[in-house]
């Protein structure tokens, strides 16, 4: 008890021996450290970056911070690897750290070197570590989830289950990779929030979506406000009814009526029994004429 008090309070350096570095760490564990993790400093030079790494965007300020803490106070928090035949390790967690350290011309890093052998694997624990630190953006957090569907082979409930998220979130991040790109893209600079971006979702029309999507950025407007739009279209769109093609005496119809209003007629006719007529102008004098026709006492279809 006496030797566990004296390494209180002073820091990850305490816990981890100077002298256990990679020298000291055999590359090919004995039987019995198979499935256990090891804590060593490793030499930087030998660690190669996570192939799998859910994150897209490394925002420069905050790595510039994170190199003067860890100028000041060192890597607090140990990444995690695994070991390559080669006496090399790939990193599975931690790449801020990673970069951060190198920024601050570290040699060696504090890591948990555990057991992964295959792909699959990786992209979990990439993905997870992730999610529980919070760290990835929303569309990186859907094409992490996209991955595990795709290459990992999971459903959606082994995916909840495995990042301890209901089955509606997981739901709810993969449609965001409906949206065209320059929405993902404009929620991943946090231009807008996950809530517009779940909003203009239950829009069908692209562009309508993309007219909404600028709306908000130059009106500001809340996420109540893209709801709102987005029931209005959603409510038209369902009293919408099937048009279908015309009867041919409908097609006589539209030919008479072309011919005595001398421009371009169209009959829309529903599943339901109603429709349109469009009459076509293309100047103020040709509306004037048609509303002249219009007037006539006399019938215009014999």
């Amino acid at each position: 008890m006496k030797s566990s008090k004296t390494v209180l309070g002073k820091g990850l350096g305490a816990l981890i021996k100077e002298s256990s570095t990679i020298s000291e760490i055999e590359v090919t564990p004995k039987p019995h450290e198979l499935h256990s993790e090891a804590l060593a400093k490793i030499p930087v030079d030998l660690i190669e970056p996570n192939p799998y790494q859910p994150r897209i965007e490394f925002d420069e300020l905050t790595l510039e911070e994170l190199k003067e803490s860890i100028k000041e106070k060192g890597v607090i928090q140990p990444i995690t690897v695994r070991r390559l035949e080669n006496k090399r390790f790939q990193l599975i967690s931690g790449e801020r750290r990673l970069r951060a350290a190198i920024m601050a011309e570290l040699d060696m890093i504090p890591a948990y070197i555990i057991r992964i052998d295959t792909k699959e694997e990786m992209i979990e624990l990439s993905l997870i570590e992730n999610i529980q630190r919070d760290t990835l953006n929303p569309i990186e957090i859907a094409l992490g989830f996209k991955r595990l569907m795709e290459e990992c082979h999971l459903s959606q409930d082994d995916i909840a289950k495995k990042t301890s998220k209901d089955r509606s979130t997981v739901a709810n991040f993969i449609r965001l990779l409906k949206l065209p790109d320059e929405i993902q893209q404009s929620l991943i600079k946090n231009e807008i929030t996950t809530g517009h971006a779940r909003a203009l979702i239950n829009i069908d029309d692209t562009e309508e979506q993309i007219k909404i999507w600028r709306k908000i950025l130059e009106e500001k407007a809340s996420v109540r406000i893209v709801e709102k739009l987005a029931k209005q279209k959603k409510k038209i769109k369902k009293t919408s009814v099937t048009i279908y093609n015309l009867e041919p005496n409908l097609e006589s119809v539209v030919s008479k009526l072309r011919l005595i209003f001398g421009t371009k007629i169209n009959i829309r006719q529903r599943s339901d029994g109603s429709g349109d007529i469009i009459i076509e102008y293309y100047s103020l004098s040709e509306f004037e004429r048609i509303i002249e026709i219009l007037n006539e006492k006399n019938s215009i279809i014999n």
